[in-house]
């Protein structure tokens, strides 16, 4: 695995991120063409589809945009603010997140982001729903990072697992599993990397950073 991003790499993320807006802004999309013509006299059901799609859509957007570009390169200490964007974009999954812990004391630039891909790969795992507990501690260059998942059929994805392999060519990474790859290559970066352990109804990837 290169600890550079292939131009491929970038195509697939942005394919990505534009598959998981475009629901929530079509759904807005359909709630104001209801209000326009209410002849079912629907308009309130049509106003909180609208809002709760834009509400969607603009959570995911602040998501992505720590968690794939350059601002959440520069967020390590704000783990309020980190915090904060994870659980408004996990309220719109079936899952329910636990953090435990304090912000590390003088954290590695990017630690925020590869937190929020951690939680996106983690709530993958969970098909039927469940909890997310999120673990982080430890000072300086050294942190200990776990995303722990619990749930039915609760597991990481076949072909996540294969895009996080050291044999898995940037060709062969699709949109579904191009998340796995980066968010390990994030982990390297950092200088740790990310590993899997998991049994049955729970998914724990983790990831240790320096000595």
């Amino acid at each position: 695995m290169e600890l550079s991003i292939d131009l491929r790499v970038a195509e697939l993320l942005a394919s990505r991120l534009c598959h998981d807006i475009v629901g929530p802004i079509g759904a807005v999309c359909n709630g104001l063409e209801l209000l326009e013509d209410d002849e079912f006299g629907m308009a309130e059901d049509a106003t909180k589809l609208a809002n709760n799609s834009a509400r969607q859509a603009a959570d995911a957007l602040q998501f992505f945009r720590l968690a794939y570009g350059m601002a959440g390169s520069r967020v390590g200490s704000v783990f309020t603010e980190i915090r904060d964007i994870a659980a408004a974009h996990l309220r719109h999954s079936k899952a329910e997140m636990n953090w435990s812990g304090e912000a590390p004391a003088d954290p590695p630039d990017g630690l925020g982001k590869l937190i929020l891909n951690l939680l996106e790969l983690a709530v993958e795992s969970l098909p039927r729903g469940g909890s997310v507990a999120v673990r982080c501690e430890g000072s300086g260059g050294n942190v200990s990072l776990e995303v722990i998942v619990e749930g039915q059929d609760a597991s990481l994805r076949e072909d996540a697992a294969e895009a996080m392999a050291d044999s898995t060519a940037v060709e062969d990474l699709t949109p579904r599993n191009v998340h796995a790859y980066f968010t390990r290559l994030l982990a390297r970066r950092l200088g740790g990397d990310l590993e899997v352990d998991q049994g049955e109804g729970r998914c724990a990837l983790k990831v240790r950073l320096g000595a």
